[in-house]
Parts: C-alpha cells; structure tokens; sequence
C-alpha cells in the first residue's frame, strides 16, 4: 500500500509549453472493476461524476444531458467545466469512456479531455485517469512566474487528485478487491 492507500498508485503532471495540463493517476488492479462491455465503460465515467459530488459534499454537482456533462455551483450557475458527450472505446482486455473538455469558468478555453479507463497493459490491469490537453483559467500561463498559476497547483489539481484516489478506492471497494 502507499501513502494513498491503493496500491500500485502513480501519478504524473506535467504542463506543456504552450500551457495545457497533462495529468495521470493510475492503480494496478487484481480484477476488474466493471465489466467489458459499453455499459462497463460508461460506468467508469458516471462513477467519477458522483465521486465528484460527495468529495464536495453537493456543492460541485454533474448536470448530464444530451450535450454531455457540465459541472455545476449548487447545480445551477456558473458552469465550472463543460465536457461533451463521452466517447467509449472497447478493445480487447481495455476499455474507455473518454469526455471532450468543452468550456466552463475553470477552461481558459475548450480543448482537451478527460478519460477514465480499465487497461491492460504489458500483462497487468489497470484502472486510470487522464487529463490532456487541458486549459485551466488559473493555471500560470506560459512565460509568466509559476506562482501565478498557484490556485491551480495548490487548490484545483489537489481536488482532482484527490477525488481520483476517491474514485479509484470506490470502485475497488464496490468491486470487493
């Protein structure tokens, strides 16, 4: 176990030179967390919605609709982030729901995408997160000081990290691993 609690959990970021995010957390599993299936993949997605949720205790919540999901303030205004409908992928022994980064407050600008995935990769399974190419409005911009983009260092890509090992612990736990 590490100092997450998961094991076989990493986790990566970096912010590119012309200043989108990259950024990925993964955990080895023993078995699958969800199924193969399209359903499976979707589960993966919707599973870190809610867990978006309770780590804000309702006051972050997902509104999905037909143009995909929007994080919202109490469920109404402003639109924090934006994603499109999402994208699965069914491969052999992997699958994935993938969520194009549409807009919202925390986007400097639309682009991007977050994946939520069950792999296998060079004979282990794994369970992932992934952020790429990612704007976010208060991350340092490119050629200004590091400390400029201090609130996404210290506030935004903590919550994330920390709703990603959330995640990653409840659907282990739901998968009785």
């Amino acid at each position: 176990m590490t100092r997450s609690g998961l094991r076989g959990w990493e986790s990566t970021q970096r912010q590119t030179a012309l200043g989108a995010v990259e950024s990925e957390q993964r955990v080895r599993l023993v078995r699958p967390v969800v199924d193969g299936s399209v359903h499976g993949a979707q589960r993966l997605g919707s599973a870190y919605w809610r867990e978006v949720e309770r780590f804000t205790f309702g006051l972050v919540r997902s509104r999905q609709g037909v143009d995909g999901v929007g994080l919202r303030l109490l469920g109404r205004r402003p639109l924090l982030l934006a994603f499109g409908r999402p994208v699965t992928d069914i491969a052999e022994g992997s699958l994935r729901c993938c969520y194009p980064i549409t807009g919202g407050l925390l986007a400097s600008q639309p682009g991007g995408e977050i994946v939520f995935a069950q792999e296998q990769v060079g004979g282990r399974l794994w369970l992932r997160s992934t952020i790429t190419g990612f704007f976010p409005a208060l991350a340092a911009r490119p050629g200004e000081p590091d400390w400029t983009g201090a609130l996404y260092s210290q506030v935004q890509r903590r919550i994330h990290l920390a709703i990603s090992r959330r995640y990653f612990s409840r659907l282990i736990g739901e998968a009785g691993q």
